[in-house]
């Protein structure tokens, strides 16, 4: 057998890279895309070429090429994948080991021996397999189950490569060359699906946050809102536990977007969602629900404390300035508070009712202000 596979099965594995990289590049969109396709689709050609070049005998001079050839698609592959999976590769899997990998092969390449070259280059495909799995495998829970699917490939592949290695010249039923090779065609094919099936996984999850924030402020929206409102009230009547809502409206809104424009008007909303992230806890469900409105679950919170959290939010906006030089841009906005009391048989409509219904008082009594009482 000829180094690593017969020149059939090199072409065949050099046009599986080729087509995996063109279709991984075909397959980019603009919602997820980091450029990592083009990583792959430059790696995966730096594969088929180096592939191409092991067709040829060890004296024709095409050596050499392939030795660089397989340090740069190394390089390039590993670089795609780390971009996509938005991870930053250790120094053992990063430059510095495709730079290693290359000064192995060209030791190796040296000895002109068919037995080190092979190890060679196995021993570095082996550890750019383990690069990916680490890069697919680290951070488990934030992975779909593609990237695990295909990091747990890239890993049994390289640990099998190793054990080649060492028992290459005691060949045994399952650590043999057509294997190996057999591995290496479904490398070829399986790497680049993986990409794919990782990169729609990735997308799903961005079109699903997509879906679930407002796009100007990027909280969560009416709908995300209402869902995760509805759990917390059903679990706090079942339990027994106290649960509030404030209800905010920024004051004079219209006349903002009209005095200074929807970019002012934008900037503000901006601006009151920043304030709201800084002022709650951990815990709060906060939105943006309808133009210049936004809602403040609190969890475990009695009208005595969600009344604190209205008339801190109200001096902190009321600290905003759209203009530093301009105190006419100063924000103020009114809060309307409601209380579920440990026991109520009180549903969320009523209680989102309630709390509309304080936050107009709030805006017919002189706008500023937090109103918990139907009273004021």
């Amino acid at each position: 057998m000829t180094l690593l596979d017969t020149n059939t099965l090199l072409i065949a594995i050099a046009l599986a890279y080729g087509v995996g990289g063109a279709l991984v590049y075909a397959g980019r969109d603009q919602i997820t895309s980091r450029g990592a396709e083009i990583y792959w689709l430059g790696g995966s050609l730096l594969t088929m070429l180096a592939m191409l070049c092991l067709t040829a005998p060890l004296d024709a001079g095409w050596l050499l090429p392939a030795v660089l050839l397989a340090g740069a698609k190394n390089e390039l592959l590993g670089r795609g994948m780390a971009r996509l999976t938005e991870s930053q590769r250790p120094w053992c899997f990063g430059p510095m080991a495709s730079l290693m990998q290359v000064t192995l092969l060209l030791a190796v390449t040296a000895t002109r021996d068919p037995h080190y070259l092979r190890m060679g280059f196995l021993f570095c495909n082996s550890w750019f397999l383990a690069g990916l799995a680490w890069l697919l495998l680290h951070k488990r829970r934030k992975r779909g189950p593609a990237a695990r699917l295909i990091g747990g490939y890239c890993a049994l592949v390289s640990l099998y490569l190793l054990c080649y290695i060492l028992r290459l010249n005691s060949a045994t039923v399952l650590l043999n060359d057509h294997i190996t090779m057999l591995l290496g065609i479904c490398s070829a094919v399986i790497l680049p699906i993986g990409f794919i099936q990782v990169q729609r996984d990735l997308q799903y999850r961005q079109l699903s946050k997509l879906a679930a924030l407002d796009p100007l402020t990027g909280i969560f929206n009416r709908r995300t809102f209402l869902d995760l409102a509805l759990r917390q009230c059903a679990l706090h009547v079942r339990h027994q536990r106290t649960l509030s809502l404030l209800m905010i409206d920024l004051d004079h809104f219209k006349q903002i977007n009209d005095t200074y424009g929807h970019s002012r008007g934008d900037q503000a909303l901006r601006a009151v969602a920043d304030c709201l992230a800084d002022e709650v806890r951990q815990g709060d469900i906060f939105a943006r629900i309808g133009g210049e409105e936004f809602c403040l679950l609190l969890p475990d919170t009695d009208l005595d404390g969600a009344c604190q959290v209205a008339n801190k939010l109200c001096q902190a906006i009321q600290g905003i300035l759209l203009n530093a030089a301009d105190p006419e841009t100063r924000l103020t906005a009114s809060i309307g508070v409601a209380t579920l009391p440990p026991g109520s048989s009180m549903q969320w409509n009523q209680l989102f009712e309630t709390a509309d219904r304080r936050l107009y008082l709030a805006k017919t009594s002189g706008r500023n202000r937090a109103v918990w009482s139907d009273n004021k």
